[in-house]
């Protein structure tokens, strides 16, 4: 059977929702894995020696934690055993404990396993009944069952079980195991039908953990994961404090968010106006009355990101958009240098300059020719996103020609980007292998044209009801291509 290892984020999400701690510990686990996706692609293998001791003093360490407040213990322990000989209480804890940990209903093997393990803490190691159900708790919390999402199939071999497709949901719009009530809807059987799976997709992301999905599957494509931990010269750019900082993270997830829950179609992601944001004001200061913001690419937190910590950076800027929203390959071949150094000891040139200088050797020439447009159509930004009409001294000249079509600034570059085929075509094949948790195999070609031709470029939300029905998310192994 198919198993994937939690990611950090999942395994944190998951204790937390599990146990009502705000508990992180798999911020410290040893990496297991690596990819454009890290928030959601896990692993088919066996733990390490050193994982496996991670999870393991992970489980002790948040079951601990959750049972240190007296509103956690109560909210998991719900019932006290009227005697010693009591097997009811117990059963119905190991019951309902264990359908949550592991995302499934527990067979009798298993309960009658977890009843034991109860019992001997009772018996041989003389614990009181909290301290027995927490017991259980940890052992629950060291097994490939908890810290691994095993994908079983359904009485139909070519489907996965109910419980199995609620998980896969759970962990693609949630970042974290089903609540009962999905786990219950599934088990109902009402997820086979596609109207009612297409309905649960749009409630769990009405639900606040749906903000998940937002910061887990946009946040990673498109980077802004990565502003928390973005480093900016402060000395040079003193209106980057900690509270800009959280103010431009906030308002990229605001306007990223609003793609999945509103009816705003994906091109518009190069148009969009930008949600209000009072704590970014000091780098919104500056701007022009008669030029107004829109698009991701003006957000100071793509600027940002896609500058150096003291210098902008056309070639980023220009091939965050290409390899990103575009899905085109830009590997530079072996030993080609991509980014220009900073200079030192010449005098200061603007970077459409040394841009030039770069551009006149040959094997650099093919790129930037499609990079420098794109990214020079944003030089009248700074490394954090403020408007400027001057680098190094000398007046900036945004203009350029973008797949033969002049354009004075970046204001006439945008709908020529909100046009392009290659948007509508990209988003299918981010989402698609992040749902499935895997790199794109040839396999999957036709599945994702199909998506794009259904999904005709429409809004984020309806290709993510395409993908939820679709026979390989629900487990159909024998697909066509």
């Amino acid at each position: 059977m198919p198993a994937h290892l939690l990611t950090a984020s999942e395994y944190n999400a998951t204790v937390q929702d599990l146990l009502g701690v705000t508990s992180r510990p798999a911020d410290y686990f040893p990496a297991a894995s690596s990819s454009e996706f890290d928030a959601n692609v896990g692993v088919l293998a066996s733990l390490s020696e050193v994982q496996s001791e991670a999870v393991f003093n992970a489980a002790r360490d948040v079951v601990a934690k959750a049972f240190e407040s007296p509103e956690l213990t109560a909210r998991l322990v719900t019932c006290t055993p009227a005697s010693d000989t009591d097997a009811e209480c117990p059963k119905s804890l190991v019951t309902t404990l264990g359908r949550r940990a592991f995302r499934r209903s527990l067979d009798d093997e298993e309960v009658a396993a977890y009843l034991a393990t109860y019992q001997k803490a009772r018996q041989s190691l003389e614990m009181g009944h909290v301290d027995a159900v927490a017991h259980v708790l940890r052992v629950m919390l060291s097994s490939p069952s908890f810290f691994l999402r095993i994908e079983r199939p359904g009485p139909r071999k070519d489907a996965l079980e109910s419980a199995a497709l609620a998980s896969r949901l759970s962990y693609l719009l949630w970042g974290s195991m089903p609540d009962d009530a999905l786990l219950a809807i599934a088990e109902s059987g009402k997820l086979d039908d596609d109207a009612e799976l297409i309905a649960m997709t749009d409630k769990m992301l009405e639900d606040p953990r749906g903000q998940r999905f937002v910061s887990q599957f946009l946040g990673q494509w498109l980077g802004t994961v990565r502003l928390s931990s973005h480093n900016v010269d402060t000395n040079r750019f003193p209106q980057w404090t900690p509270e800009v900082a959280k103010g431009v993270e906030a308002q990229a997830n605001d306007f990223l968010s609003g793609f999945v829950t509103g009816t705003t179609p994906w091109k518009e992601v190069f148009l969009a106006p930008h949600p209000a944001n009072t704590a970014i004001q000091p780098l919104l200061a500056a701007d022009p009355t008669t030029f107004q913001r829109r698009g991701f690419l003006t957000l100071p937190a793509y600027l940002a990101l896609s500058s150096h910590s003291d210098r902008t950076s056309p070639t980023a800027r220009a091939k965050g958009v290409i390899t990103s929203l575009f899905c085109t390959d830009m590997t530079p071949p072996p030993g080609v240098v991509t980014e220009l150094p900073p200079e030192e000891g010449q005098s200061p040139r603007t970077v459409r300059e040394r841009l030039e200088a770069h551009r006149r050797n040959p094997s650099c020439a093919g790129c930037h020719n499609m990079l420098d447009p794109l990214g020079l159509s944003l030089e009248n930004f700074d490394p954090v996103g403020r408007y400027r009409t001057l680098d190094e001294g000398h007046p900036i000249d945004s203009s350029g020609v973008y797949e033969g079509i002049p354009i004075a600034n970046v204001s006439e570059l945008l709908p020529l980007l909100a046009e392009d085929s290659r948007l509508g075509d990209c988003a299918p094949r981010k989402l698609y292998s992040f749902a499935m948790r895997r790199s794109l195999v040839p396999e999957d070609e036709p599945r994702v044209a199909r998506l794009s031709a259904t999904w005709k470029a429409g809004t984020l939300r309806e290709l993510l009801h395409h993908v939820v029905v679709s026979p390989a998310f629900r487990g159909h192994a024998e697909e066509a291509p």
